[in-house]
């Protein structure tokens, strides 16, 4: 039988964070660990599929160098913050890389310009702080259809602008669903100019639909105020 899941956890872990598991290909989780571990897993890289790492504070741009040897890496998780020491440009030579979280806050000083040229990447999520410079080095990217900022637990610390957000989405023109957990002056202001923008037409050549998804109370008090192209749906589990 094919090894279905692994995780490796550090000596100061008292609390695992891993998730489920019950395909048919290999996920690996790490958490707690020195970031050096990640090169460890090169004889199990043709198999790995999901990679999630929580909890690597050394992690830096030499770390993630071992990943372009995973072929078949299709999700990858960074939980706790990205430093100014991480580069994200090995993830280019991710070729079949479609889901990405980058969970704990992207300083100003890292770029998501990378992404635009990860050719396959759907779904980003960002939680943490979200500053406008980080939004704005994504702008274009090709394939984008998800965009996640915040989590059902924790909203998105509000660093970023709704002006910079609408920048984002008229400029990745596949996006269409946004999934956004912020205080409600920000999620107003956000659907206010979703809503004043020209977003331009699909691939179809019709006019683009939004889909803004929201937790149950930002739901509640934004839902009449749809329209114009932005549909205000509520985040479930």
């Amino acid at each position: 039988m094919a090894l279905g899941a692994a995780g490796v956890a550090g000596p100061e872990v008292t609390e695992r964070r891993w998730p489920e598991w019950y395909g048919s290909d290999l996920s690996v989780s790490l958490q707690g660990v020195a970031a050096d571990t990640i090169s460890y897993l090169a004889d199990l890289g043709r198999t790995v599929t999901r990679l999630y790492i929580y909890d690597c504070p050394d992690l830096t741009t030499g770390s993630l160098e071992p990943l372009t040897r995973f072929p078949k890496l299709e999700r990858l998780t960074l939980s706790g913050g990205v430093t100014d020491a991480v580069s994200l440009e090995p993830l280019t030579r991710y070729p079949g890389l479609w889901v990405l979280t980058l969970s704990g806050g992207v300083p100003d000083a890292v770029s998501l310009e990378p992404l635009t040229r990860c050719p396959k990447l759907l779904s980003l999520t960002l939680s943490g702080g979200v500053p406008d410079g980080v939004l704005d080095s994504l702008s274009g990217c090709p394939g984008l259809q998800t965009l996640t900022l915040g989590d059902l637990q924790r909203p998105a610390e509000t660093a970023f602008t709704a002006a910079a957000y609408t920048r984002l989405v008229k400029s990745c023109r596949k996006l269409w669903s946004l999934y956004l957990h912020c205080t409600a002056d920000t999620g107003r202001a956000v659907l206010t100019a979703l809503k004043e923008a020209d977003l331009g037409r699909d691939s179809d050549g019709e006019p683009r639909t939004i889909w803004l998804i929201v937790p149950e109370e930002l739901y509640r008090q934004l839902k009449s105020q749809q329209g114009d192209g932005v549909l205000v749906l509520e985040w479930c589990d």
